[in-house]
């Protein structure tokens, strides 16, 4: 009796959470001033991972959404059907959470990434463009040190 009733707290709160981050989503997607930023700042300091996040959030409420329908109807008929069903709602989750860091990371695929930031690139391709901006610079550093050309000071 204690699991189960475990199970269905369990349940509770991610639905919950699950509740929320659809919230979440939608007010991203519409471009809402009210669409809470305040929570992402917490894992991270580097804003092209919180920029990413925000991104990615309609994935990430869809992989929550999915892994809560998967998890109660596989926890009410576990050998049915209905539990084969929430089986496959839970495998279709993880695709959804891939989808989440490949937005984050890369800017793609865009249809799920809410209109007023599809025009920003992804994280992975803001650190490469500024790896690359980083080597030509110390290229040409080197260049003027071997010409015996020195910046003076300000």
């Amino acid at each position: 009796m204690a699991d189960a009733s475990f199970g269905v707290f369990v349940l509770v709160v991610i639905a919950a959470l699950s509740v929320f981050s659809v919230r979440t989503a939608w007010l991203h997607w519409t471009g809402s001033d009210r669409a809470p930023h305040r929570g992402t700042d917490r894992y991270s300091a580097n804003p092209s991972v919180i920029r990413g996040h925000e991104r990615g959030i309609v994935a990430l409420a869809g992989w929550l959404t999915c892994l809560t329908i998967g998890m109660a109807t596989a926890g009410v008929a576990p050998g049915s059907d209905v539990g084969a069903v929430g089986f496959f709602f839970v495998l279709g989750s993880f695709l959804l959470l891939a989808l989440h860091g490949t937005i984050a990371w890369f800017n793609r695929p865009k249809f799920l990434v809410p209109p007023h930031l599809r025009g920003e690139t992804g994280s992975v391709t803001e650190w490469w463009r500024h790896r690359r901006e980083l080597r030509t610079e110390l290229k040409k550093a080197a260049r003027r040190d071997a010409q015996g050309q020195h910046p003076t000071p300000d």
